[in-house]
């Protein structure tokens, strides 16, 4: 996973000085190095972010950069000490790794109910699943299936289906939640039966 980050360099210590303490973690690997001036180089040449550049180096030095060729380059990523560190913004990089795990627990949730045969205007309403990506998802995970009629539960499985969604109503706007859940404890109906007796019962 890639962090957030920003390049710093700084000028090399002169014989006998110690190097300066760099920001950061010092990226001392010339393959990462080499990568991290070929974008300072690049964003420059196409003066993108400018204040940002100029705010790290002079711009006679970022002017070296853009302008040197690939092969300076390569020997000036092995120069030591170390002139490149990256900043991690910690609270950032959390943030974004909750994301990502919100985004894998969804796409875990969806295929859960595409495998049990959910409807479309279920997985709509749920995940905002349209038309065309759910024909995708179930060529896909149920290969072969086609449309049928919704079976109706009889009166009493309908009674015991509300009974258990009213027992759901404790986690709110959590739908998707909801529905798992009756899923789980009615393992033998179809999905879309038990999807069909919740609309407009309210919560």
């Amino acid at each position: 996973m890639n962090a957030p980050s920003n390049a710093a360099l700084t000028p090399p210590a002169k014989p006998g000085q110690p190097a300066a303490r760099l920001p950061g973690i010092p990226i001392d690997d010339p393959r990462h190095v080499l990568s991290l001036l070929q974008h300072l180089a690049d964003r420059a040449d196409r003066g993108e972010a400018m204040d940002d550049l100029l705010a790290q180096m002079s711009a006679s030095t970022l002017d070296i950069l853009r302008r040197a060729p690939t092969g300076d380059l390569i020997r000036l990523s092995g120069q030591r000490p170390p002139f490149c560190s990256v900043v991690i913004d910690e609270p950032m990089l959390r943030l974004a790794i909750t994301r990502l795990e919100q985004i894998g627990r969804r796409q875990e949730q969806i295929l859960w109910f595409m495998r049990r045969g959910a409807p479309a205007a279920m997985m709509l309403e749920l995940f905002g699943v349209n038309e065309l990506a759910f024909r995708r998802l179930r060529a896909s995970v149920n290969p072969g299936t086609r449309r049928g009629r919704t079976p109706k539960l009889d009166t009493r499985a309908e009674q015991e289906v509300l009974r258990q969604w009213h027992r759901t109503r404790d986690l709110g706007g959590d739908m998707a939640a909801r529905c798992q859940i009756l899923a789980e404890a009615f393992p033998e109906l179809p999905i879309a039966a038990l999807w069909a007796a919740t609309r407009g019962v309210g919560p």
